[in-house]
C-alpha cells in the first residue's frame, strides 16, 4: 500500500496515533474492497483480471458514494485514469508522449536544469524515490545520486521534461513534481504523464503558469467562499488580519493565502497525510476541482476551534498550516466534507467555474487599464503579484503592508 511507503511517524502525528488508526483503517480497506469486487460484478466487469480492472462502472450517485468512501489502493491508479478522462486524452494523441520523451533525451534548458534540482527532493522518504543507503554514509554528489537513481526518478524526469516540452506556458513549475511522483506510484509514465495535463488543465487551470494567476484566482474563490460559510472564521483571517475588511473587488488577497495557495498546487500534498491526499484525489478525479475548495473548506471548518481561539494575527499563518498535518483519519474528513449538515457537499462545480470566470474578466479589465493608461509599478509590488499572479491593485495601499512582506519572505 502506497501509504506504507512513507514516513509513519511525523512532527505533527506520533507513531502511537498512527498504529490506532492504520489498525482501524486496514479492515476499513478490506470491508471496501470486497463491495467494490460487487459493484464491479453488477457492473458486468471483472474485478480480478490480471492486473486489476482498466475499465470502471459509469458514474452514478451509488459509484459516486463508493468513490468517496475510498477506492481501493490496487486499483486507484486505473480509476483515476478512467473516471479523469485519461483514456480519451491517449487515444486522442497515440505515441506522443514517446516522440516528446525523445526529443528531450539530452536537452538542456532553464526548465531541465530546475527540473534536476528537484528530482531528488521529491518524496525523500518514500522508499521508491530514494536508493537505499548504509547508515552514516556521506552525503552523495549529483554524478553519486544519478548513478544511484532509482527507476521511478528517472520515469519522473522523463515525465517532467515532456511536459515542459508539450506546455511551454507552463514549463516547469514547483510542485509538479510532486503531482507526477504520486500519480507514478500508481501508473505508468505515459499515463502519469496525461493525468499531470489533466491536473494542471482541468482542475488547476492556470495554476502553475509563469504569472500563476490560475493561482490568484482560486484563493479568491476560496476566500470567498470562507467568508460567506465560515464567517467565524473570516473574521480572523479575512482582511490584513488587522481588522481591516475585505474589498472583494481588489486585486488585492489576504495574507492567509500565502498558506492556501500551496494546498492547491500540490493537490494537498505536504500538506494533509498521505492517505489523507489519496482520498481527496479519489474525489478530485471523479467530480472534479469543486473538491479542492470543498476539502479547504473542511479544513478550515475542523481547525476554527483553534483559529478562533488566536489573539495575536500573527499566529495565523502557524496555525493554519499546522490544522492540516495533524488530520491523518482520511475517512473522517472526507465525512465531514459530505456531512449533510455543516457540510460542503453544496458547493457546485458551476459555483466554482463561475467565480473563477469573473475574477479571469476582473483580471483581463485591470491589464487592459494598464496598458491603456500605462501605469508603471514597482518592483517591490511586482515581486509580490508575482507570487500569487494576476494584474497589480492601482489604487490605495499596496498589495501588503509591510510586516507582511517579511512574513512572505519566511514563508
Amino acid at each position: 500500500l502506497t501509504y506504507r511507503r512513507f514516513r509513519k511517524q511525523t512532527q505533527y502525528v506520533t507513531l502511537q496515533e498512527y498504529d490506532e488508526w492504520n489498525a482501524r483503517y486496514e479492515e476499513t480497506l478490506r470491508r471496501r474492497r470486497g463491495k467494490w469486487e460487487i459493484l464491479l460484478k453488477e457492473s458486468g466487469l471483472s474485478p480480478s483480471s490480471e492486473g486489476g480492472p482498466v475499465r470502471f462502472p459509469p458514474k452514478s450517485t451509488k459509484v459516486k458514494r463508493y468513490v468517496r468512501k475510498g477506492i481501493p489502493p490496487e486499483w486507484r491508479g486505473a480509476a483515476w485514469f478512467w473516471y479523469a478522462g485519461g483514456q480519451k486524452m491517449l487515444n486522442k494523441h497515440p505515441g506522443l508522449y514517446d516522440e516528446l520523451v525523445k526529443k528531450g533525451n539530452g536537452l538542456v534548458s532553464p526548465d531541465s536544469e530546475l527540473i534536476e534540482r528537484d528530482l531528488h527532493r521529491t518524496f525523500p522518504d518514500n522508499i521508491k524515490f530514494k536508493p537505499d543507503t548504509s547508515p552514516g554514509a556521506q552525503r552523495l554528489s549529483k554524478i553519486q545520486q544519478q548513478q544511484m537513481e532509482t527507476p521511478i526518478v528517472q520515469q519522473l524526469r522523463r515525465v517532467l521534461v515532456a511536459f515542459s516540452l508539450h506546455v511551454p506556458k507552463v514549463g516547469y513549475c514547483q510542485s509538479l513534481n510532486f503531482l507526477a511522483g504520486l500519480l507514478l506510484l500508481f501508473m505508468s509514465e505515459e499515463k502519469a504523464f496525461w493525468m499531470l495535463y489533466i491536473l494542471t488543465h482541468t482542475h488547476l487551470p492556470g495554476t502553475h503558469e509563469v504569472n500563476l494567476e490560475g493561482s490568484s484566482v482560486d484563493q479568491w474563490v476560496l476566500m470567498m467562499s470562507v467568508r460567506e460559510s465560515l464567517p467565524g472564521i473570516w473574521a480572523k483571517i479575512g482582511g490584513d488580519l488587522d481588522g481591516s475588511d475585505f474589498d472583494p473587488d481588489s486585486a488585492r488577497l489576504p495574507p492567509v493565502t500565502l498558506c492556501t495557495s500551496s494546498w492547491f498546487m500540490s493537490g494537498f500534498i505536504g500538506s494533509l497525510p498521505i492517505e489523507s491526499v489519496l482520498r481527496v484525489w479519489d474525489c478530485l478525479f471523479y467530480e472534479g476541482s469543486k473538491t479542492l475548495f470543498r476539502i479547504a473548506l473542511t479544513i478550515f471548518k475542523t481547525g476554527e476551534p483553534q483559529i478562533r481561539a488566536v489573539n495575536d494575527p500573527m499566529e495565523i499563518f502557524q496555525v493554519v498550516q499546522t490544522i492540516p498535518r495533524r488530520l491523518i483519519d482520511a475517512g473522517a474528513i472526507i465525512e465531514a466534507c459530505y456531512r449533510r449538515r455543516n457540510g460542503f457537499g453544496h458547493i457546485s462545480q458551476e459555483t466554482i467555474d463561475q467565480r473563477r470566470q469573473d475574477r479571469r474578466d476582473a483580471f483581463a479589465a485591470e491589464r487592459a487599464a494598464i496598458a491603456k493608461g500605462g501605469v508603471r509599478a514597482s518592483k517591490d509590488d511586482q515581486a509580490l503579484r508575482n507570487h500569487f499572479g494576476g494584474p497589480l491593485q492601482l489604487h490605495g495601499h499596496h498589495d501588503f503592508s509591510r510586516k507582511f512582506k517579511k512574513i512572505l519572505v519566511k514563508t
